[in-house]
């Protein structure tokens, strides 16, 4: 199994599954199964982060930009509020990780806000001017 996973990976997913299920855990390539479950928490974070940046990033625009609020920027706030609640009804153990990422989370926020309004980045907070409470409230923005 071990030449398996390096070889062709759908192929070792579908075979670990297979001894899984059976009880066969000694033909297990037990290192490269931690490897994997390690990686799925990793995805986990990164989904979150990678969410809460753009969600912040849009409230970055609608409020340095009330000229130019659209349908769109608000469904996409709606949209990604929705997926955060989503991911973390599903892994609860992920909401304290909001706290931990946010500083991170603001700083792609503000790149990704310069990108799409050409503002300067003086236009911005040194620091997410929204508390968690805010950034993921389902009141209207």
């Amino acid at each position: 199994m071990n030449d398996l996973y390096e070889a062709d990976f759908f192929q070792w997913t579908q075979e670990t599954s297979d001894c899984l299920r059976r009880g066969e855990f000694t033909k297990i390539d037990v290192p490269a199964l931690v490897e994997e479950a390690e990686d799925l928490g990793k995805r986990q974070k990164s989904a979150l982060q990678s969410r809460l940046a753009v969600l912040i990033g849009h409230l970055l625009k609608w409020d340095r930009r009330p000229a130019r609020r659209s349908d769109s920027w608000q469904a996409t706030i709606k949209l990604q509020r929705s997926r955060i609640e989503r991911l973390l009804s599903q892994s609860p153990s992920l909401r304290p990780f909001l706290s931990e990422t946010l500083p991170q989370a603001y700083s792609d926020a503000v790149l990704l806000a310069i990108k799409d309004t050409g503002l300067d980045e003086k236009t911005f907070q040194k620091t997410c001017p929204y508390t968690l409470e805010e950034i993921l409230s389902t009141k209207e923005c």
